[in-house]
């Protein structure tokens, strides 16, 4: 661990001092200091060479041997000139690489060290020979074998059969050489049939996904298709009975000659009720539509629901008087919510709406708000004819297409208008939530953020 920790020492200071600082610390220190920084930075550069950084393993051999022959450490310096020519075969650079190991030799013979002296001739012999300078190499070998008998037995006996192992690695190498030679172009032809089958792969792969894009796209539009004919449908069955009603009036009023004005003034305020079911199931459709599009942009900002509440409860005063309603608006004019204005408008108008229209004659309509943790809560309750619990699911699912309604208990433009409030509140970040039962009435929960 200290050695480790003496390495990334010197790593740091190299990146950042660079080698003449280096040089100035090493001033300071003792010759064992001396000796362990420049073994270190050997090891450092042997790392290097190994992962084939041989630029920075040449820096840091240069500047150990450097440091070596300043200070006359010669085993130091053998071992960065052998470093040096691992680097040189590594820049393919086999000329200079002999001379640095040839020099390693030299300081190795000069310190006696024969087990490094043997394993250089050996390495050096076998880079002449790949040089082709086979005299040279059978020097080596001669001298390898000569240093390999000075050895003492017990180290002979190691040595030798490590070095045997090796000759013997060389010699299966130059066969293996032979051999790879003959399975090249098998080989060539392995590596092409792997190519063809990626990219056969790859193609399949790319024809699936296209395929299930082009199946996502047909269901999309069949989906759309669906969609447009239920809106086709929802208007031409959702306009036909209002608009006949009023034409009905107006012939009535036509044929017969009507002298009594309360008579004709009940007559037309009927027909305003028929033309306001209309407006609003256009007016719906419309939003619905923009929605589904994504043709709406949400503003939010500090709205007063006290204030929305009140306005919404003006526009249904005449149905209300007509009905003989009981309206209890208990919401607190203090609470205020952070949405788009409008489009909590349209969520406001359309429960309202469908409360006022569903509820029976001297019936009761009741609002109030309340904070639910960081939401807004405005409840709106009423005695009316109430909802199934089959009802309640199809509006509340996420498919656009189910517009929420039977013909048989309650208005076409219901589930589009509850749809509208659902999504609408979802874009501000709020939730819409039914509780009701047929006969029961209904109960209306809208949850939006809070202002700050």
């Amino acid at each position: 661990m200290k050695r480790k920790a003496q390495i990334l020492t010197l790593l740091i200071l190299l990146n950042f001092l660079g080698a003449s600082s280096l040089y100035a610390q090493t001033g300071k220190n003792t010759a064992t200091d001396i000796r362990d920084k420049i073994h270190a930075l050997n090891e450092l550069a042997a790392l290097e060479a190994e992962n084939e950084n041989f630029m920075s393993s040449t820096q840091l051999s240069q500047t150990a041997l450097d440091l070596s022959q300043k200070y006359g450490m010669l085993e130091e310096a053998a071992l960065a000139n052998e470093n040096m020519a691992v680097n040189y075969i590594g820049f393919d650079n086999p000329t200079r690489a002999v001379e640095y190991y040839e020099e390693s030799i030299r300081l190795n013979e000069k310190i006696d060290n024969k087990e490094k002296s043997v394993a250089l001739h050996r390495k050096l012999a076998n880079l002449l020979s790949e040089l082709g300078k086979y005299q040279a190499s059978l020097e080596h070998i001669q001298a390898y074998q000569n240093l390999k008998d000075s050895i003492t037995e017990f180290q002979q006996k190691e040595q030798i059969a490590g070095m045997e192992a090796g000759f013997a690695k060389e010699i299966e190498d130059t066969k293996s050489r032979l051999l790879a030679i003959q399975s090249e172009k098998q080989h060539t032809n392995n590596i092409l049939l792997i190519v063809s089958l990626g990219l056969l792969l790859l193609a399949v792969t790319a024809l699936i996904i296209a395929v299930r894009k082009h199946l996502q796209v047909k269901r999309y539009f069949l989906r759309l298709n669906e969609q447009k004919d239920r809106m086709f449908s929802l208007i031409s069955h959702g306009l036909r009975g209002p608009i006949g009603s009023v034409k009905g009036i107006f012939d009535l009023i036509v044929e017969q000659d009507m002298d009594d004005p309360k008579e004709l003034k009940t007559i037309l305020n009927e027909s305003r009720e028929v033309v306001d079911s209309s407006f609003n199931l256009l007016e719906n459709l419309l939003n619905w539509s923009k929605s589904q599009t994504g043709n709406l942009t949400v503003n939010p900002q500090k709205i007063s629901i006290s204030s929305l509440v009140k306005e919404n409860l003006m526009l249904f005063t005449s149905s209300i008087k007509h009905k003989n309603f009981t309206i209890e608006n208990q919401v607190n004019e203090n609470h205020y919510a952070f949405a788009d204005m409008e489009m909590i408008n349209i969520v406001i108008r359309n429960i309202l709406s469908n409360s006022v229209k569903f509820t029976r004659t001297a019936g009761k309509i009741t609002l109030y708000t309340q904070v639910a943790k960081d939401k807004l809560l405005l409840t709106v309750s009423d005695t009316g004819v109430g909802m199934t619990k089959e009802m309640i699911e199809e509006i509340m699912e996420d498919d656009p297409i189910a517009m929420g309604y039977t013909k048989e208990n309650y208005e076409k433009d219901r589930g589009i208008g509850l749809k509208i409030c659902k999504d609408f509140l979802l874009k501000n970040q709020g939730r819409l939530s039914i509780e009701s039962s047929p006969n029961q009435g209904s109960r209306f929960f809208i949850y939006l953020p809070l202002s700050a």
